[in-house]
């Protein structure tokens, strides 16, 4: 059934018989936002109805989770509201415009709700779901590939120390040790795409060049560090171990020549 049939009953709700969305799209929401929004229904009332599908004799949001929360906040006994007889392929369409377009939806959660929808009602069909959602495959896939990437590279991610790109580049490294490692590298040293990129295409291939050919895209000429030895090795004690505790380190080639390696060299008794 498309938008253009469907025709909503418009009233106000009382919020007692409203219910929460059966899976949120939205993990997190902005504590100060939403101050803002109660503030605002409290002074002008709710501008912008909810979008409801009715289920027996109550009410379950599809789109507007957070301005019902938000009413709920302000002490209003109702709502208004469009309401749908059932929570419809329509119904999804909505919810997803409103998210993604009017209240900005992280990546994060694009990524977990395109997972839920898959599952749950595409059958794991990501056509059904790319038609669903009216989006081009190559965006739901990426975000499906986020989703089921590397846990800690989806978490940080979702807590905004890494960007979309980043956690992409991240993912392509094949095994898990010097992955949690480039991330946490990452994180700590802020590193752009770019940089990221260029760890991979090097440090990847030189460590794991088996493995890394057969599931890479090589970008050889993506700036980052020259890493002609492991990357994840002490410059002074030459150890591989605790990855977690290592910093990286900017220094020109001519600092290091003239700097660093002599107070090496008479660190290590070299003369």
């Amino acid at each position: 059934m498309s938008l253009a049939t469907i025709k909503p009953e418009r009233k106000e709700i009382p919020l007692g018989l409203i219910d929460d969305p059966a899976h949120p799209s939205r993990s997190s929401m902005d504590d100060d936002k939403m101050a803002e929004l109660v503030a605002n229904i409290r002074e002008n009332g709710l501008i912008q109805e909810l979008v409801l599908a009715r289920v027996g004799t109550r009410f379950e949001v599809v789109a507007g989770h957070r301005r019902f929360l938000a009413c709920q906040r302000a002490g209003l006994a109702g709502a208004p509201a469009s309401i749908y007889p059932t929570r419809s392929d329509a119904l999804d369409a909505i919810q997803y415009a409103e998210n993604r377009f009017r209240e900005e939806l992280s990546t994060a959660d694009e990524a977990i709700w395109f997972s839920e929808l898959l599952d749950q009602k595409c059958g794991g069909d990501v056509d059904v779901l790319c038609a669903r959602l009216g989006e081009h495959r190559n965006y739901v896939e990426k975000r499906l590939l986020l989703f089921s990437g590397d846990s800690l590279i989806f978490e940080a991610l979702k807590r905004e120390q890494i960007v979309i790109g980043v956690a992409e580049q991240l993912n392509k490294c094949p095994v898990e040790w010097h992955r949690r490692g480039l991330l946490d590298a990452a994180i700590r040293g802020g590193a752009t795409i770019a940089v990221v990129s260029g760890w991979i295409a090097r440090e990847c291939l030189a460590t794991h060049p088996d493995v890394a050919r057969a599931n890479l895209s090589v970008v050889t000429s993506a700036p980052g560090p020259v890493m002609t030895t492991n990357y994840f090795t002490c410059k002074v004690c030459g150890g591989t171990e605790d990855v977690s505790s290592m910093r990286p380190v900017n220094v020109h080639a001519h600092c290091e020549r003239a700097i660093l390696d002599p107070l090496l060299r008479s660190y290590h008794g070299e003369g």
